[in-house]
């Protein structure tokens, strides 16, 4: 009941459809109480949409110090800062686009070679959380991630990861660099949580809510003792564990 006082749209360029107020709703609700969750609503339906009024919506709540009229009891207050997200290189200048298009009031910075030069993201990697104060949203790369250091002595509110299967591979370099930055809260979006095997879901549940899945070995005994069952209900207990968390449509 409490999700109804939250009011997607006012602030966005573009006219929401039904089911994205509601995942709005369900982001800002999961980032009020501190969870991670996954948008896994799939291709064309708008993922993107919904996280920039997501982050006009954080903006709103900054700038009134308030918990937008909603009471939680769990609700943490908003730590000041911008919020990262993560894409692949391939799809910053379509980031840029449409925050321009749909949030013209976000001051985002693009942390990335083609976006700022060489001299700028040294200067930025000197003092990072103050030089980056005046932001409401840092946008890096995967890439960036694994090689810039700096992005670590950051304490991000938010951190959302973008085609987050990116980080499918557990065992990765680049996987590793992204789940050692420090953050709150955690969402990421990907219309395929499981490409090949269950170890996709763990590796980005890993990242978006650290524990619930367990250690990676405990959760492949755990799929093991599942896979071993012949009924049509053995892998219930895990839908039911991560349903959720887990917004897709």
């Amino acid at each position: 009941e409490t999700i109804d006082a939250c009011q997607p749209g006012r602030e966005l360029q573009a006219t929401l459809r039904p089911y994205q107020i509601e995942g709005v709703r369900w982001l800002w609700f999961m980032t009020e109480l501190g969870l991670g969750g996954c948008l896994a609503d799939d291709m064309g339906l708008g993922k993107t949409i919904q996280v920039i009024d997501l982050l006009l919506l954080r903006k709103r709540q900054a700038a009134s110090g308030l918990a937008l009229g909603v009471c939680l009891p769990n609700a943490k207050r908003q730590a000041p800062g911008p919020s990262l997200l993560v894409v692949p290189a391939s799809l910053i200048g379509n980031w840029r686009q449409e925050l321009a298009r749909f949030a013209p009031s976000l001051k985002v910075f693009f942390a990335h070679r083609s976006e700022c030069s060489a001299e700028k993201l040294s200067e930025i990697a000197k003092h990072p959380a103050p030089t980056l104060a005046e932001f409401d949203l840092v946008v890096t790369t995967y890439g960036l991630v694994r090689r810039q250091s700096w992005l670590e002595k950051v304490r991000w509110p938010l951190a959302i990861l973008d085609e987050a299967q990116a980080i499918k591979n557990a065992g990765s370099t680049q996987t590793r660099a992204v789940k050692k930055l420090p953050t709150s809260c955690r969402l990421v979006l990907t219309g395929t949580p499981v490409e090949n095997h269950l170890g996709d879901l763990w590796s980005l549940f890993d990242f978006c809510c650290p524990g619930l899945l367990g250690t990676a070995p405990q959760f492949k005994q755990y799929v093991k003792r599942l896979n071993q069952r012949q009924d049509a209900e053995a892998f219930a207990s895990l839908r039911r564990l991560v349903r959720p968390y887990i917004l897709r449509r």
